[in-house]
């Protein structure tokens, strides 16, 4: 999918972004507070919401291109029961009970015309009204085998968040070798696991497993950021002294091979920005393709070498993918460009993001990070 535009409010936190247009590569700048990170869960609460969670005083509207060629406008809100702390939600074990916000409004509209409009009395689909459904949930969720809605709730599914902060050693992060063999049989090429709901290392194992060339695209890739590496793999520790706890013997890991080192590396041994970088590049490859790649401060645990080559992948990448990212890295903000800015101020609870051209930045690259820097809706960027 490819998203236009988005309108959205909380109600209950007194929270609105106005109107903000993206671009197939977005960076939002701005100084800590003023709103980035949560332009970035207000499209996650989208998918969420596409996938039938009910949230508490959420307004939307949100303009996007399906994979398929549908332009849509799709708009909603939710009643409010005013601020409610996370912390109430988890006293509460029955996900039914948590989710009893009713939707006071909701429109799609495809291309140009209104297909369903729903109110309190009920929900209109083609002009028909359907039989009573669910008040809390959203009409992309409830009519998902319907012709173009089905490709409309496949589309949300493509919004991805990238929080690849580093190692992660967790059981839940991990497949054990008899997934892998199922799953490698029903993911054989490419394009399956591009398309498949399995996160980035998984997706990277069944790589491993079934396509060697294209994991070696990966694997060159990252040794040329990483030059003194000369192999990556995904498979068990090697356990010639008996040493690995049992659990973890049958676990495909992601392994490096350093040039003057014996042995392989694992990803618990990696360092934090090394695996990341891994990871990125891995998703850069691995996603579907019209994915919605979300990435918010991506310079964490990343080194310049890093940095440059990433941001470098992302300009050129040609699998029609679309970028929203957020930084306060000068490498980052320089090397993608005032054309892609967005600059995010806030007054109040209001957020607006702002194109760097309209703010007078322009006419040279290195005169526009310079321009950037002294811009006082940058260095100043809430208002009480």
């Amino acid at each position: 999918m490819y998203i236009k535009s988005l309108s959205y409010e909380d109600q209950s936190t007194d929270w609105k972004l106005e109107k903000i247009e993206f671009k197939p590569l977005t960076l939002l700048v701005g100084v800590s507070g003023v709103g980035k990170t949560r332009i970035l869960k207000a499209l996650l609460s989208l998918k969420e919401i596409s996938r039938g969670k009910s949230l508490n005083g959420l307004s939307w509207n949100i303009e996007f291109r399906t994979s398929t060629g549908l332009e849509c406008t799709w708009c909603g809100a939710f009643e409010n029961k005013g601020f409610i702390p996370e912390f109430i939600f988890q006293l509460v074990d029955d996900e039914n009970e948590r989710n009893k916000f009713c939707i006071d409004n909701e429109q799609l509209f495809i291309d140009g015309k209104l297909v369903i409009d729903r109110n309190k009395d009920g929900i209109t689909f083609r002009n028909v009204k359907t039989v009573k459904l669910s008040q809390q949930e959203s009409v992309i969720s409830l009519l998902k085998e319907e012709v173009q809605i089905k490709d409309i709730h496949e589309d949300f599914k493509k919004i991805l968040f990238d929080n690849n902060a580093g190692n992660s050693s967790g059981l839940e992060n991990f497949i054990f070798n008899g997934e892998i063999k199922s799953k490698s049989q029903k993911y054989k090429n490419l394009k399956a696991i591009r398309n498949s709901n399995e996160s980035i290392k998984t997706k990277l194992c069944l790589l491993y497993k079934n396509q060697k060339d294209s994991f070696k695209k990966i694997a060159d890739d990252f040794t040329d950021i990483f030059p003194y590496i000369e192999d990556v793999r995904v498979e068990p520790i090697s356990d010639e002294h008996k040493k690995v706890h049992p659990i973890f013997r049958d676990l495909p890991i992601i392994q490096i091979k350093e040039k003057t080192v014996s042995h392989w590396i694992d990803e618990f041994k990696m360092s934090s920005g090394m695996l990341r970088t891994l990871l990125h590049i891995a998703e850069l490859h691995l996603c579907a393709d019209e994915s919605v790649i979300l990435i918010d401060e991506f310079e964490n645990s990343l080194g310049i070498n890093c940095l440059n080559q990433i941001t470098r992948s992302i300009l050129t990448s040609e699998r029609n993918l679309q970028f929203i990212l957020t930084s306060h890295h000068p490498y980052i903000i320089n090397d993608i460009g005032f054309s892609h800015w967005k600059i995010v101020t806030r007054k109040g609870g209001v957020v607006t993001a702002t194109d760097a051209e309209l703010l007078g930045i322009g006419n040279s690259k290195h005169q526009a990070f310079t321009q950037l820097a002294n811009l006082a809706e940058y260095s100043e960027g809430i208002e009480s």
